[in-house]
């Protein structure tokens, strides 16, 4: 919109308008908590007892306007947003951190057993190796050398 256009909107505010509200207590308050859910309630006076009835009146004063009452402005809570994205974050990185220590710890206990093996297995392949002569592999005692 420009300017022009803005300056010509008709920008006017709603009337306010006062009305008088008699019924039970229970019916009472559910008109006024309807205005004033709408947005809308600008006051009211107290409720009063009618004479010899059990009614109640009260005069409500509210803005008249044509459309629906706008929405209420939802604030967005940063701090919330911001522990809910950082909080399971943290205990992500945390549990790896742990995990990979437990990994590291693992390897580090297992690494004289693994080179024990391997180095067994390299003395039975070395054994069990054709040396060219007779014995395919460890020496018999048939074979006289």
């Amino acid at each position: 919109m420009t300017r022009t256009q803005l300056a010509r909107r008709n920008l006017a505010r709603p009337a306010v308008v006062a009305r008088r509200v008699v019924g039970t207590p229970a019916e009472v308050a559910a008109t006024v908590a309807l205005v004033r859910d709408s947005g809308r309630l600008v006051s009211m006076t107290k409720p009063r007892q009618l004479p010899g009835d059990p009614r109640v009146t009260v005069t409500v004063r509210f803005l008249d306007n044509d459309g629906p009452a706008p929405a209420g402005v939802r604030r967005l809570r940063r701090g919330h947003v911001v522990a809910a994205v950082a909080v399971p974050a943290v205990g992500a990185l945390a549990a790896v951190g742990y995990l990979a220590a437990q990994l590291v710890d693992a390897v580090r206990s297992a690494v004289p057993l693994l080179a024990g093996v391997v180095l067994v297995l390299i003395v039975v392949g070395l054994m069990l190796r054709r040396s060219g002569r007779c014995c395919p592999g460890l020496h018999c005692p048939g074979c006289g050398h």
